[in-house]
């Protein structure tokens, strides 16, 4: 395996652990992974992988931001329906929510109509 792709997994892990974290902080993960310690983490985790492909800089892919995007909002339902309580207010109750799941969904429709519009392009230069 390339170093990214661990790289990126370990992101997405400690990501996670963040959020759970977050939700409850009151486990025994939580007690031995503080947030402070997660985030420097997930900190150093970035820097390496952004000095690491340094020279082949890459755009993260339409199908990895519409995966990383439905992930982090699924996370957030499943822990919120598990019975977690965010420690920052991210919650059904909050407007942030309903706003920051909005903004999403647009950005995701407009990356989809962006998607559409190149695949037609392609089609008129054959």
């Amino acid at each position: 395996m390339r170093l990214s792709t661990i790289l990126n997994f370990c992101i997405l892990v400690f990501f996670t652990l963040l959020f759970v974290n977050d939700f409850f902080p009151h486990t025994t993960i939580a007690e031995i992974l503080s947030k402070k310690i997660i985030l420097l983490i997930l900190m150093a985790l970035v820097i390496i992988q952004i000095a690491s492909d340094k020279d082949r800089y890459k755009k993260l892919s339409k199908k990895a931001y519409v995966g990383l995007t439905v992930y982090t909002v699924g996370l957030w339902i499943v822990l919120t329906l598990l019975g977690g309580e965010s420690q920052i207010g991210l919650s059904f109750n909050s407007p942030i929510f309903y706003i920051i799941v909005l903004l999403l969904t647009l950005d995701l429709l407009r990356i989809f109509r962006q998607s559409k519009k190149e695949q037609s392009g392609e089609k008129e230069k054959q």
